[in-house]
Formats: C-alpha cells, sequence, structure tokens
C-alpha cells in the first residue's frame, strides 16, 4: 500500500506470452514472443478522482483537463485526463512507479495466459465498461477482472504505462 493507500496486487515472477499471434490484434502486437519478468506490485484498482484530490492538495499540482465535468468526477470512478507527466508524478508522490508494458500485460492476461481478463473468449456486453457504456465506479465489472485480482484491465478508461510506445518494439524485443 502507498501513500495513496490504494491496495496493490503482488504479481509473481515468471514466463508470460507478450502480443498477439499473427492474424490477431493490432500490427504492434506482433510478433508475439515470452518474456520473463520478476515479481512486481501493481494496484488492484485505476487511481480514483478522490485518491488524485489528495494527490493534487499535498502538492499543488492543477487539475486534469476533465476535473470539472460531472461525467468523470466522482469520487470512486477512475481519474481521467491526466497527462503521462501527471500519472509519473503521482506514482512517486504515493511512493510508487508506473508499470512497464509487459507488466501490465501480464498482470491483465492473469497466470492463465488469457487474451482477455475474462478468458480466451470473444467480448460479450458486461465483460468491460466501454465508452459507450459509460465511466464507472473502479471494480464494478467482475468479468474485467484478472486472474491475478487486478481490476478494470481492458476497460474503463486507459491506462499509462512507464515506457515509451514504439510501434516496432515487438519486433525488435
Amino acid at each position: 500500500i502507498g501513500k495513496d493507500g490504494a491496495e496493490m496486487i503482488l504479481i509473481p515472477a515468471g514466463e508470460f506470452i507478450m502480443g498477439s499471434p499473427e492474424g490477431e490484434g493490432n500490427d504492434d502486437e506482433h510478433p508475439q514472443h515470452t518474456v520473463f519478468l520478476d515479481a512486481f506490485y501493481i494496484d488492484k484498482y485505476e487511481v480514483t478522482n478522490a485518491q488524485y484530490k489528495q494527490f493534487m492538495n499535498a502538492t499543488g499540482r492543477k487539475a486534469p483537463s476533465d476535473w470539472d465535468d460531472e461525467r468523470f468526477n466522482q469520487p470512486n470512478q477512475a481519474v481521467v485526463g491526466v497527462t503521462w507527466y501527471d500519472a509519473v508524478a503521482y506514482t512517486k508522490w504515493a511512493g510508487k512507479r508506473l508499470p512497464t508494458e509487459a507488466e501490465w500485460e501480464k498482470a491483465a492476461r492473469g497466470p492463465k495466459n488469457y487474451i482477455n481478463p475474462w478468458g480466451n473468449r470473444d467480448f460479450q456486453k458486461g465483460d468491460a465498461a466501454l465508452m459507450d457504456t459509460g465511466l464507472l465506479k473502479i471494480g464494478q465489472q467482475s468479468n474485467d477482472m484478472s486472474g491475478y485480482g487486478v481490476y478494470d484491465m481492458a476497460g474503463n478508461v486507459s491506462e499509462w504505462v512507464s515506457d515509451w510506445y514504439s510501434k516496432e518494439y515487438y519486433r525488435h524485443s
């Protein structure tokens, strides 16, 4: 638990398959490859507006772009409109760090290395909160919980990782 009081989940060390098989997923998710990671911690839930407000109050950081929008600013909703730099500043304040892309994907896939947090089946309504269904309070979609117990890995809001994006990364990693 960091300074923000958020519960964290220990993801064990080990290998997992990262990326998508040829013919599936996006072009920048190939080739699929095996990655070994040391054990790491990741937040069980996305950062809430209430937690982010604590950070703003403690540091004087300005509010994100959508802070005053009632659709997105409820205390138990995930904070939106933060930049990567805001996210890094938040994690440093909380005594944490952003996960790498590989760590995030392993946490999402769970111990059985599923394609989606809910398993290897196609998406069905109710599996994850998507933009057309609206932003939900964190942890409301039980199907969007990975096998490690990390919530909202496929829906609700987009999340930042520590890596910089490169569409060629998988080809050279």
